[in-house]
């Protein structure tokens, strides 16, 4: 997913140098900071996480994969949930503040400082939900859970 950032933030300056995204509106840079971005690592993250190693590349080299909470693979679909949970929604989120704050001169919107601290608190109460419990806010609402491979091997 890294090399992903690299190539559309190294598009996204060149575009921004030529001056061909300056003008943008602040819905439409959204929306391709969504497509751009966001879907790709969203649905790459889910591939992997469904395919027959259920885990990506970072979770592969920690020996952990992913997880229905009964058992067996996640599948694309609960994937999905899952990783629009943990990356989609709170990046947009973000992203949606941001782009509202964007050249505004006034006061900050009451509705703005809502999402952008809803951005924060999703990773914040999923950290606190794993540190606690074991499993993360967006395995919970995904019905997944992230196990380790040596563990299934050993009992």
């Amino acid at each position: 997913m890294l090399p992903w950032i690299v190539v559309v933030a190294a598009a996204g300056a060149v575009l921004y140098v030529a001056g061909i995204t300056r003008d943008v509106d602040v819905i439409l840079g959204n929306v391709i900071g969504f497509i751009t971005m966001i879907v790709p690592i969203t649905v790459t993250a889910s591939g992997f996480e469904s395919s027959a190693r259920h885990a990506t590349p970072g979770k592969r080299a920690l020996r952990l994969t992913v997880e229905r909470q009964v058992g067996g693979g996640a599948g694309f679909v609960r994937s999905l949930i899952r990783n629009g949970i943990k990356y989609a929604l709170p990046w947009e989120l973000a992203h949606t503040a941001v782009f509202a704050l964007v050249g505004s001169t006034s006061t900050t919107p009451v509705w703005v400082t809502a999402v952008l601290l809803a951005a924060y608190a999703i990773p914040i109460v999923s950290l606190v939900l794993l540190l606690m419990t074991g499993r993360a806010l967006h395995d919970r609402l995904a019905r997944t859970a992230v196990t380790s491979v040596a563990a299934a091997i050993t009992g």
